[in-house]
């Protein structure tokens, strides 16, 4: 064929093309359907094919229970994240408090590892050396000269005595407000028809006569009390004004002393209290780091246990000796309101026709059997009641086998007085009250 030649393709030419393409088509399509899914009439629908799912889309089994259980796992996880969180953020206050000084409880600042009291006191000494510093700093730095004569600085001195210093410009303002303050210390709140040389006559008058009282006291110790005078300065809270007597300074002397003592006695008995508390804790955490160490004795760790013991022994060596607790000797006393042998009655039980142990006794009586709790339950009771009849028993022998040894020369009467009466016994055979016992036995 010729390349070269040229086809003359026209409009309708491309349309038929197409058609036949398309219907080429459909062809191939039908014939595919025919194959995969048998013959197909011209009413019937192509089924759709059902394809082999792949190993790839196969999922594992176990793998949605897995995926649940992580996220119940999440979930728990973000409630214990959420709940350590909480307790971080609550040390964080508390760590924060005790910074600042403010403690919980003053007996437990001990049991903390870090010395908060410590802690405080560097940081304020800290804080008072950086002031320093910068004071230091201010004072090296040179004062640049004044550009005119209002800026230098002046000093004088203020109508309390003290050295100040200021601007010269603001000199007459601060001079102004001494002398008003001068005014006001010396006159008083009404109005007076006092000179001024006439106030100072009062005032010479008033000196003299303590100077004459003074001179008529016996010569002893000077105070500041003494000399002070009417002093303006303000001395503090933490001054005390002694009385210029000296009889009456001594009881103010003896009472701050007495105070003092019942403080520092108050503060000794935190502190053994304080010692007592972390002695008992010691020895409970003692108590439990023994009991680990037989558990890991007993789980075959004896390496580790030896450790153990070794420093619960240097813990023990550190736990304070406490002060030895005094003997009691307790003293059984007999009853002097009731003789020998007779069971003591009650001032409420006088005039009673039967007693408390009794209307109990009549009351189980009366109780239908079928309402009465099993015989087992009194099998442990019986047999110790038997036991006590036993004891009790062989006692009384003993006493008589010893009174008839020591007797020389018995008559009927000599017997019947010498022999010891036995215990008493209430109506059911059963021994009476512990006074009756121990009058019993004293008398024996």
């Amino acid at each position: 064929m010729d390349k070269k030649k040229q086809f003359k393709v026209t409009a309708s030419s491309l349309v038929d093309l197409k058609a036949e393409l398309y219907r080429k088509q459909q062809e191939f399509q039908q014939d595919k359907l025919t194959q995969h899914g048998g013959t197909s009439t011209a009413g019937s629908t192509a089924r759709p094919k059902l394809k082999k799912p792949s190993i790839w889309s196969k999922q594992n089994e176990g793998v949605t229970a897995r995926a649940q259980r992580d996220v119940e796992i999440s979930a728990e996880e973000e409630n214990n994240l959420e709940k350590s969180k909480k307790k971080l953020e609550e040390k964080a206050r508390l760590y924060e408090q005790m910074t600042k000084g403010d403690f919980p409880d003053e007996e437990t600042e001990g049991l903390f590892l870090v010395d908060f009291t410590q802690k405080i006191i560097d940081q304020r000494r800290d804080a008072h050396a950086n002031t320093r510093d910068e004071e230091e700093l201010d004072q090296q730095i040179p004062v640049p000269p004044p550009q005119n004569p209002d800026e230098e600085w002046v000093e004088y001195v203020d109508a309390l005595g003290r050295s100040r210093k200021c601007l010269r410009k603001d000199l007459p303002d601060f001079q102004k407000m001494d002398q008003d303050l001068q005014k006001n210390r010396l006159g008083s709140g009404d109005k007076t028809l006092l000179s001024e040389d006439m106030r100072r006559e009062i005032q010479r008058e008033e000196w003299e006569a303590e100077e004459e009282e003074s001179m008529k006291r016996p010569v002893g110790p000077i105070h500041y009390e003494n000399i002070r005078e009417q002093e303006a300065r303000e001395l503090g809270v933490g001054y005390f004004a002694f009385a210029n007597d000296e009889e009456q300074r001594r009881k103010q002397r003896d009472t701050l002393d007495m105070l003092r003592d019942q403080t520092t006695d108050q503060r000794s008995k935190r502190e053994r209290l304080k010692e007592k508390r972390k002695a008992l804790l010691e020895a409970r955490l003692a108590k439990v780091r023994m009991r680990k160490t037989k558990k890991g004795k007993l789980d075959g760790s004896e390496e580790d246990s030896g450790a153990a013991v070794q420093e619960d022994e240097e813990k023990e060596e550190e736990v304070p000796e406490m002060p030895p607790v005094p003997k009691v000797d307790v003293e059984i006393q007999e009853r002097k309101d009731t003789k020998p042998g007779v069971p003591h009655v009650r001032e409420w039980d006088r005039g009673k026709e039967f007693m408390w142990d009794q209307w109990v006794s009549g009351r189980r009586d009366e109780r239908d059997t079928e309402f009465a709790p099993p015989s087992a339950y009194f099998s442990g009771q019986n047999r110790a009641e038997n036991q006590n009849k036993a004891k009790l028993s062989f006692k009384w022998a003993g006493t008589q086998t010893h009174s008839s040894q020591h007797t020389r020369a018995p008559t009927a009467q000599q017997s019947s007085s010498q022999t010891t009466p036995p215990p008493p016994r209430s109506e059911q055979g059963h021994p009476q009250s512990l006074d009756d016992m121990l009058s019993f036995y004293k008398n024996s």
